[in-house]
């Protein structure tokens, strides 16, 4: 009897003491203790020494991964490169702005054409999508007549506002495909002579043929249609087509000015035209 009472006051200790020991990580305080007690996992051990200079050491059995969000980014990065997905950039309401400048201008100055443009502009990028224009030109031209002896001379500023809308929005990749629409207008002063004098049917005489500062106005609507893509960096080329359909003009009574600065020769009501231009990305 005595014999089977002293098992059973084993076989309890045992068991309360292997539960002590499960339960004493679970129960133990910052600072290590267990009601009281020091966990042997948490007690600091004694310092020891290399060539005389102490030195602490610690164990442990946790292994730590730190990543930081430039790690975190350059992974994804690197997956999509193998993956042959680029990730997309992120798009500001205010994507930038750029300038440029048109060549066709500048091409047909240099093959000595009678009449030319050149062309500047500044835009503003609003979210990839939408793209407000300002075009600012000089428009000049010296022509001479076929059938009669005279001549043509004007040389005058004008002006473009409107907006182009990117159809290629959703693909920021370098490419963009615009639609647009302008409205121009131009404040000219033209010049009409001739070297020979005018010869009055009647009484015979001549007068000189010298009519220089007359005033004209006109505006105009133009439809654009373009393609642009990056060349390097923040170079940028593009062309576009362009529909214009003048509004409205004013002229003096003596004779219709055979060009309008910014719109091309006189058109009867409609005309095409079209620009090469390089623009630089702010």
């Amino acid at each position: 009897m005595a014999s089977k009472i002293s098992r059973y006051i084993s076989a309890w200790l045992s068991s309360c003491l292997l539960l002590l020991m499960v339960a004493s990580p679970l129960l133990a305080s910052p600072s290590g203790e267990v009601n009281g007690f020091v966990s042997e996992a948490r007690r600091p051990r004694p310092a020891s020494t290399v060539d005389g200079l102490p030195f602490a050491t610690a164990s442990t059995d946790t292994t730590v991964v730190v990543l930081d969000s430039t790690t975190v980014a350059d992974a994804a990065e690197a997956v999509a490169e193998i993956l042959g997905k680029k990730p997309e950039k992120k798009v500001h309401f205010i994507n930038g702005f750029g300038v440029g400048a048109d060549l066709v201008g500048l091409i047909q100055k240099i093959a000595g054409s009678d009449w030319s443009q050149m062309e500047v502009l500044a835009r503003m990028n609003i979210k990839e999508r939408f793209f407000p224009v300002f075009e600012l030109g000089l428009g000049e031209a010296d022509h001479e007549g076929r059938d009669l002896d005279n001549r043509f001379h004007v040389r005058a500023p004008y002006f473009r506002v409107g907006c182009d809308y990117n159809i290629r929005a959703k693909h920021v990749d370098g490419n963009r495909l615009f639609v647009g629409l302008r409205y121009g207008f131009s404040f000219y002063n033209y010049d009409l002579t001739s070297p020979t004098p005018i010869k009055d049917p009647v009484w015979g005489t001549e007068q000189p043929f010298d009519l220089e500062g007359l005033s004209g106005s006109a505006h105009w609507g133009e439809v654009v249609i373009g393609l642009e893509t990056r060349l390097w960096s923040i170079i940028r080329l593009g062309w576009d087509v362009r529909f214009k359909l003048l509004i409205g003009q004013k002229a003096d009574e003596v004779g219709e000015p055979w060009y309008l600065p910014g719109l091309g020769k006189r058109p009867d009501g409609i005309g095409w035209g079209g620009t090469f231009k390089i623009m630089f990305d702010i």
